[in-house]
């Protein structure tokens, strides 16, 4: 059959029928293969929604928010004027975000990736101890994932910039600021301000409740390590706030949810006059240089409050190297130095006082009643101490010698003084029994050292040590043999077992300025806000009023007067014209350790090396600031620490004497 000439076939009875039944069967098949797989993401679901919903409710909660601190700005330290000593300034520091770190679900690709970024970030970093092993171990032992980690400090800001310019392949890795200290005055100021760096353990086992992880970011706070930084830790260290942040997948910040703000440090005030600290370091460093002298110290102290107004240290150390991260090598050079520049002098050194010493002699001989203000001793210059044992036999006698061996001839307790007569001080404490002096004795000699302050502590806020006031029971109990008179002579001169630091011999010199009142040095002024109001101001602390009658009192004034103002005077050619001052020299041989490896004093020396010494207070009938001056190996101290102090004085009271007619530094005979 044809239509519109298309050919329609026909369906021949020997065509088969369509298979209805396979068809069903497929559709049977699949409709159980959709049950199945909707049955199975529905216990997924289930497992999802319901089963764990707890823990990854809890999952989730942790990486939404995570808690930042914010710190607190360290106060600022002021000398007594109001100059800043220090300066804040930012330290940068890489750290790493664990959590941000690259992930794969290969756990060995993953560490590979990771190393290879720790191995560009440790090229970029450049420090020494900065490794990629060291920075996995860090990153590794981290207990808070979402918290940076630390992994070097003091990065120059060059190298800091670098390595934030390439965060988007150094995943994880982040460049942050903490609070770091700049020192504008260096060694000028470094024994006393010390310095700021992270907490080791030592300081954690010493002082658990202070140093508490509370309070502290054991990995990255940084607090006062040693001077007026640590003694003030508490008032400038402030309180740290917190920021609650939401983040996203990836631990991107979305949002602020709350914050707690820092409270900014207090500041404070030093007693220190900076000025007064720059006068000293310009009179000492000459003549340490002129005498080749390493070591010295100088200690001014107000004497109407015990405030410490000035205090050089030399050698010192620049306080920047260790609140920017000091290298080895340059620690080493410092702590082998056989003069110690990380060591305040002035406040550490114990060494013998020399003459200087005969200020509480003098004290002790007339309040004990040893001596009178008439009493009379012949100083021959050369004398024969007889053995105690066969006192006839004058080869076994020991010779004595005033440091004039000519003798001063007929002394009374104002000319011994004036004129520093060791062969009086000898006899009238050690005894002399060819002219049947009895000697007042050696531990009335040491109570009185101990009420001037000399070999008791104190409360001085910075490192001190305290002298040795020796009495005859502690010689038996530290050098384990008896007590002999030579010991007392020796001791009667500030010789011997006695020592004293240079700030307790500027003490002895502030107690006699202000007429017997020894006051506890102190070298923090008052604690300040941000505003400047004083919210702590200074208190003087009164130790003890000496029992010194003040008949004898003004006689010792009169004579330190004598000692510089009078011709014969031993410091009479370091006396400013139309400026009135009082002192006393002193001239102290010695022979540490130190004397001994540096082979300037040895077994069997006939003349021993001196140290160089002065205190002093001006002006001498109203007093205003008392000092002492030493000069380690430094020679004489009418020759080399008199003329420090005279040129102390004249810049420090405006006096304008040109320095070519002022005492030059040199050599003398005289003490």
């Amino acid at each position: 059959m044809i239509v519109d000439d298309l050919p329609i076939r026909r369906r021949s009875s020997q065509t088969p029928p369509p298979d209805n039944e396979g068809g069903r069967f497929r559709l049977v098949l699949l409709g159980i293969g959709m049950v199945i797989v909707f049955g199975l993401l529905a216990v997924r679901l289930f497992d999802l929604q319901v089963t764990n919903q707890r823990i990854f409710s809890e999952q989730v909660g942790q990486r939404s928010v995570i808690l930042r601190t914010l710190p607190a700005t360290r106060g600022l330290i002021y000398d007594r004027n109001g100059v800043p000593l220090v300066r804040n300034a930012p330290a940068y520091q890489i750290a790493i975000v664990p959590i941000q770190q690259i992930q794969e679900d290969d756990r060995i690709q993953q560490r590979m990736e990771r190393m290879a970024m720790y191995n560009k970030l440790a090229e970029m970093i450049g420090q020494p101890g900065v490794t990629a092993g060291d920075i996995y171990t860090k990153v590794f032992q981290s207990a808070a994932p979402y918290q940076p980690v630390v992994v070097a400090d003091n990065v120059p800001r060059e190298k800091a910039l670098a390595i934030q310019e390439q965060s988007l392949t150094l995943r994880g890795v982040v460049v942050r600021t903490a609070g770091s200290r700049t020192y504008p005055y260096k060694g000028l100021m470094g024994n006393i301000l010390g310095y700021t760096g992270k907490i080791f353990k030592e300081m954690i086992d010493r002082d658990p409740t202070f140093y508490n992880a509370n309070v502290y970011d054991y990995d990255n706070d940084r607090v006062g390590i040693v001077g007026v930084e640590r003694a003030v830790e508490e008032e400038v260290r402030g309180q740290k706030g917190s920021r609650a942040i939401l983040v996203d997948a990836s631990y991107e910040e979305m949002q602020v949810i709350s914050e707690t703000k820092p409270v900014d440090g207090n500041s404070v005030r030093l007693t220190i006059d900076l000025r007064l600290q720059e006068i000293i370091s310009d009179a000492l460093i000459p003549a340490m240089k002129e005498r080749n002298s390493p070591r010295a110290a100088v200690v001014a102290i107000d004497p109407r409050d015990g405030q410490i107004l000035g205090m050089v240290s030399v050698p010192g150390y620049d306080n920047n190297a260790f609140a920017q991260g000091i290298s080895q090598a340059d620690y080493k050079q410092l702590s082998d130095d056989l003069h110690k520049p990380l060591i305040n002098h002035a406040t550490q050194d114990r060494v013998p006082p020399g003459s200087t010493f005969k200020i509480v002699t003098t004290a002790a001989l007339l309040q004990e009643g040893a001596v009178s203000e008439q009493t009379v001793i012949h100083d021959p210059g050369i004398f024969n101490l007889p053995d105690e044992y066969d006192p006839t036999n004058t080869e076994k006698g020991q010779k004595f010698y005033c440091w004039l061996r000519a003798g001063h001839g007929n002394q009374t307790i104002r000319d011994a003084l004036r004129n520093s007569c060791d062969t009086y001080y000898y006899k009238a404490v050690g005894g002399y029994a060819p002219e049947n002096i009895q000697g007042m004795g050696p531990d009335k000699l040491a109570n009185w050292a101990s009420l001037f302050g000399i070999g008791e502590d104190n409360t001085l806020q910075i490192d001190h040590a305290v002298g040795i006031a020796p009495t005859k029971n502690w010689k038996l109990r530290n050098v384990g043999e008896i007590w002999t008179t030579g010991d007392s002579y020796n001791m009667a001169i500030g010789q011997g077992y006695l020592l004293a630091t240079p700030l307790e011999m500027a003490n002895v010199a502030a107690t006699i300025a202000n007429g017997g009142t020894l006051y506890e040095p102190q070298i923090i002024r008052d604690v300040i806000d941000e505003k400047g109001q004083v919210i702590k101001p200074f208190q003087p602390k009164i130790r003890r009023q000496l029992p010194l009658d003040p008949y004898w009192m003004k006689l010792i004034q009169d004579s330190m007067w004598r000692v510089v103002n009078e011709p014969g005077g031993t410091a009479h050619q370091a006396v400013i014209p139309g400026f009135e001052y009082a002192g006393k020299t002193g001239t102290a041989e010695f022979c540490d350790d130190v004397a001994y490896e540096l082979k300037i004093c040895y077994q069997g020396i006939e003349v021993q090396p001196t140290h160089a010494w002065f205190v002093a207070y001006a002006p001498a009938q109203n007093p205003t600031i008392a000092l002492s001056v030493y000069v380690w190996n430094g020679g004489q101290g009418s020759g080399v620490a008199a003329p420090i102090t005279q040129r102390i004085f004249n810049k420090y009271f405006n006096l304008g004497i040109p320095e070519d007619k002022l005492m030059p530094i040199q050599k003398s005979t005289s003490e």
